[in-house]
């Protein structure tokens, strides 16, 4: 286990909002740390890598609640020890009984902490670089935690750059951001403050793409193995065009960026590239900063739509349109508004 201290960051309006006891609204737990926990047959390099991208990402946009991320490595013991090993911490903080929680967590329903083990292992027996990440939670708990497969890139698999991994680490990350400015823990308010698919994951990818752009360009990725290609942000979005030229030529015909709203959306998956885009279209349009500074402190109170005016300058519709047109445009043009470092 490793743990980062002294990154905490509290915007007035978190504090402000979990300050009392209200069972309603988010209690953030203390201290503001940030730990990665790992299993046993996972390399202590890569746990190294992702504690700096970590400490990376906080400084960047700030630490605002706990974090705990839980990385499963290949070997099915390893993993479980690893499970029981949160249990035995949701247990000892009264968040959750040890049993009940191995009963979810160590075993077959979906979205498991173990199924990250079951489903990174499968992968590379099959010789097949699928891995995933997620934030799965808690806001009752006042923490951010995830769980992660085997980032292939940090751990040497498949010629992927490591680089690509601490992108994925940032991206999941934004995540945290997203969440640490909704104080109520009612599930279906969240979800409605969250925003739909487009926003959710498409500003999660392009600030984690803007956020790795910016670390290649100073110098301060962290040390991780180079891959068999060179990671680079701005072909990862000229990629990402393609991407959508393909799907709107194609299954996802017609569909407009407003349109992809759920993850059970067949075009769900169009919503990361085209969501990656729309949120680089607004900042060309308003400023870098405009989801953290303008965006985000207002979601909560004034809700998603209004929100998105605020920080947009029109209506959520009028973006769509002004947007789509855009994305209709040439590459050339397209490329030319990224202001990526």
């Amino acid at each position: 286990m490793k743990l980062l201290v002294g990154l905490a960051v509290i915007p007035l309006l978190v504090l402000t909002a979990c300050a009392g006891t209200s069972e309603s609204s988010v209690t953030i737990a203390e201290p503001l740390i940030v730990e990665v926990f790992a299993a046993a047959d996972v390399d202590e390099s890569v746990t190294t890598a992702i504690e700096e991208s970590l400490a990376l990402a906080t400084d960047m946009w700030g630490l605002y609640w706990p974090v705990e991320y839980w990385v499963l490595g290949l070997d099915a013991d390893a993993g479980v020890a690893l499970v029981a090993e949160f249990c035995e911490r949701r247990d000892s903080r009264g968040e959750w009984n040890y049993e009940e929680c191995m009963e979810r967590e160590a075993g077959s329903e979906q979205h498991s902490m173990i199924e990250y083990q079951t489903l990174g292992a499968e992968a590379f027996a099959a010789k097949e670089a699928f891995g995933t990440a997620g934030r799965n939670g808690t806001a009752e708990w006042g923490i951010h935690r995830y769980a992660s497969t085997l980032p292939w890139g940090l751990s040497g698999n498949f010629g992927i750059p490591g680089a690509e991994d601490v992108k994925t680490v940032f991206h999941e990350y934004w995540h945290a951001v997203q969440h640490s400015f909704i104080t109520t823990v009612d599930w279906d308010e969240r979800d409605a403050a969250m925003g739909p698919v487009w926003f959710v994951e498409g500003s999660a990818e392009y600030m984690a793409q803007y956020a790795a752009a910016q670390l290649l360009s100073e110098g301060t990725m962290p040390a991780v193995p180079a891959g068999d290609w060179t990671y680079v942000p701005r072909d990862q979005m000229q990629n990402k065009l393609y991407g959508i030229d393909e799907a709107l030529s194609g299954e996802c015909s017609g569909r407009n960026l407003v349109s992809i709203v759920e993850y059970s959306d067949p075009c769900s998956g169009l919503g990361y590239d085209m969501g990656a885009w729309a949120i680089a279209y607004l900042t060309s349009l308003t400023s870098q900063d405009v989801l953290l500074e303008v965006f985000h402190p207002s979601v909560e109170e004034l809700g998603f739509e209004e929100a998105f005016a605020q920080a947009s300058g029109m209506t959520l519709e009028e973006f769509s349109a002004d947007f789509m047109t855009f994305v209709g445009g040439s590459e050339a043009d397209r490329m030319a508004i990224l202001q990526l470092p």
